[in-house]
């Protein structure tokens, strides 16, 4: 006999009650009732609020918290893969009757009700159920400030409300932020948010290629930036670390005229930059447009990997203090 069983047993007897009259409440069968109390089964999970009712305890007594908990879990994972649309309703709302303060079962209902929403033709049931998502999440963004699937999920209410203010507000202190803003803007903020978060994850891309280091990597680096068009030269420190990356793999390997031909790259990038009108600058090699200053910083840094003293053996080469002097004037320029 399981702990349950005993317990139901003592209870019936405590309260003078017969198995007939506790089938009855319930609702089950007398053999239903003597198996639980003999522990060879167990009473369903809907039986727990009856019985505590009908014996004046809490369910808590019946039966292990945390052991109910995950049978609610189980029904809901279930009940969500449903074909009907209202069995997810009927089971989250049945497991918040017991765990009524429950953070996952509330957002989980939550999520219900929205994703519910985006399939409802009527528009007054849409917006009721979009306001009681807006509802419970506010609510759990109030009581667990850190829960931020929370948080992200109301963005996306709030954005199907059409209510974008509040909803991109509340995306930009998310960790997420960059995603969720691909929900919420429109128009011409969306297109250069997209812009934006394509040159983050391009960044990102040239940072790992430079990091590893191959020279595999560091061609596809050159690739990269040198088709990058429209840039305004924000790439340039990424094509001169490449191009002394490559120079300095060609020195080790012994082959100083492969590494004077990819300095001599690196310095015709930035020699064939000309002047525009209004004080603007181009660059037929790699940008249509890139300012003054990114082609001084750049020359700089170029300059800067000159000194490096792998390159001691090339310094008696004509060519490469043509490199150096040429790299320095363009730093210097006013």
């Amino acid at each position: 006999m399981n702990k349950l069983g005993i317990k139901l047993r003592e209870l019936r007897i405590k309260n003078e009650l017969s198995q007939e009259y506790v089938a009855g409440v319930l609702g089950v069968s007398v053999q239903a009732v003597s198996k639980w109390e003999n522990g060879k089964s167990s009473p369903d999970i809907m039986n727990l609020v009856p019985i505590s009712d009908l014996f004046h305890i809490p369910v808590d007594e019946l039966l292990d918290k945390d052991k109910r908990r995950r049978d609610w879990e189980r029904r809901i994972d279930e009940a969500l893969i449903s074909d009907d649309r209202e069995t997810p309703f009927r089971v989250l709302r049945d497991a918040l009757a017991e765990f009524p303060g429950d953070r996952r079962f509330r957002y989980q209902l939550a999520c219900w009700e929205f994703f519910a929403a985006q399939e409802e033709t009527d528009l007054a049931e849409r917006k009721r159920l979009l306001d009681l998502a807006d509802d419970r999440l506010k609510s759990l963004n109030r009581e667990y400030p850190e829960y931020t699937a929370a948080a992200d999920m109301r963005v996306r209410v709030l954005t199907a409300l059409e209510r974008r203010d509040e909803a991109a507000s509340l995306a930009r202190t998310s960790p997420n932020r960059e995603r969720l803003l691909l929900f919420v803007l429109e128009g011409d903020e969306l297109a250069a948010h997209q812009r934006k978060t394509a040159t983050v994850s391009l960044l990102n891309l040239l940072g790992d290629l430079m990091r590893e280091g191959s020279p595999e990597a560091l061609d596809m680096v050159e690739s990269i930036v040198t088709d990058a068009a429209g840039q305004d030269g924000q790439l340039m420190d990424f094509l001169m670390g490449a191009y002394y990356r490559q120079a300095l793999g060609c020195c080790e390997s012994g082959q100083p005229e492969e590494a004077m031909a990819v300095l001599e790259k690196a310095y015709q990038a930035l020699a064939t930059f000309e002047e525009r009108k209004g004080g603007k600058g181009r660059s037929g090699f790699l940008f249509p447009l890139m300012p003054r200053r990114t082609r001084r910083e750049a020359a700089a840094q170029l300059a800067g990997f000159l000194l490096d003293e792998r390159f001691d053996g090339l310094r008696e080469n004509p060519g490469f203090r043509m490199v150096q002097t040429g790299v320095l004037r363009i730093a210097e320029e006013a």
